[in-house]
């Protein structure tokens, strides 16, 4: 992965060779791109039908979430730290806080091939990236959460937004999916 995409990004990976895969919950969003047949996506028991060569962006905070396929999976799975998926893909972020339990579909085509998906990723995601236009270094909060094992002072908090909490609250929800104590428990939970 790109050096630039890390401070957002938590991984790519690629799921073959399986009909069914648990994609656990980890505090933030996840992008599927999918490179062969029609899937099912289970979201607390809805199902979502992902069709080939299509992409969907999904909350992954606090719920597992459910891919199967008759045939074996092709997919790339792209999970985001924090409020990463905020500076890729703004202009969804109103409708997933809106409609938390459903994906958003995204472009299709978005990987030509699967030889170097590595490389096609970073060039995709650094050709989507728009800086945040929030009041706050929202990541360097994520990463006052990270480098702390998911621990926090809310006063120390509040001095790096240097916003009023009340504000701070929203704009922390829109960007994570989730309240900051929820958020923090989360990734305390995982990085421990």
């Amino acid at each position: 992965m790109h050096k630039k995409l890390q401070k957002y990004i938590e991984s790519y990976d690629l799921l073959q060779n399986t009909n069914t895969y648990e994609l656990k919950p980890n505090g933030g969003m996840i992008v599927l791109i999918n490179q062969n047949v029609n899937y099912e996506v289970l979201i607390q028991d809805e199902v979502f039908i992902l069709d080939s060569f299509q992409a969907m962006l999904i909350n992954a905070y606090e719920e597992s979430v459910i891919i199967k396929s008759v045939e074996n999976i092709n997919l790339a799975v792209i999970r985001f730290k924090g409020a990463g998926a905020s500076f890729f893909y703004e202009e969804f972020m109103d409708e997933l806080m809106h409609h938390a339990k459903e994906p958003v579909y995204l472009q299709k085509d978005i990987l030509s091939i699967f030889d170097d998906v590595e490389k096609e990723l970073d060039v995709y995601f650094q050709n989507r990236f728009k800086p945040s236009k929030s009041q706050f270094g929202v990541m360097r909060i994520i990463e006052l959460l990270e480098e702390n094992l998911g621990d926090y002072d809310m006063e120390e908090v509040l001095r790096i937004a240097n916003v009023p909490r009340k504000i701070f609250d929203k704009v922390f929800r829109w960007h994570v999916g989730l309240a900051l104590k929820n958020y923090a428990s989360i990734r305390k939970e995982i990085l421990q």
